[in-house]
């Protein structure tokens, strides 16, 4: 592993649930590993509003990729946030 600055860096908060438990992910991707990154980011639809309230003893999950913010409810945890949210949680519990 490279001591560069990430060129990207993307993190998954999932709190809520019955004991309003908080995990967090974080990757920071190198520009060695960021093609495999970028196209998981982009296929993310980040200008869609997702209302993630009023859904009592679900999780709620924050996903930033740099810039990029989206807040969404377990329900809409689906596709593309899917596979980001797995290979952020996957990357981070390796250790890698």
């Amino acid at each position: 592993m490279t001591t560069a600055e990430p060129v990207l860096v993307v993190v998954v908060v999932r709190t809520g649930g019955l004991a309003g438990l908080r995990r967090e992910w974080r990757v920071e991707v190198d520009e060695q590993d960021a093609p495999a990154w970028w196209p998981l980011v982009e296929a993310c639809p980040w200008d869609v509003d997702l209302d993630a309230d009023g859904v009592p003893d679900r999780f709620v999950y924050d996903v930033r990729a740099n810039e990029r913010e989206a807040r969404l409810p377990e329900s809409r945890l689906e596709g593309p946030w899917s596979e980001l949210a797995e290979a952020v949680r996957r990357r981070a519990e390796d250790g890698a």
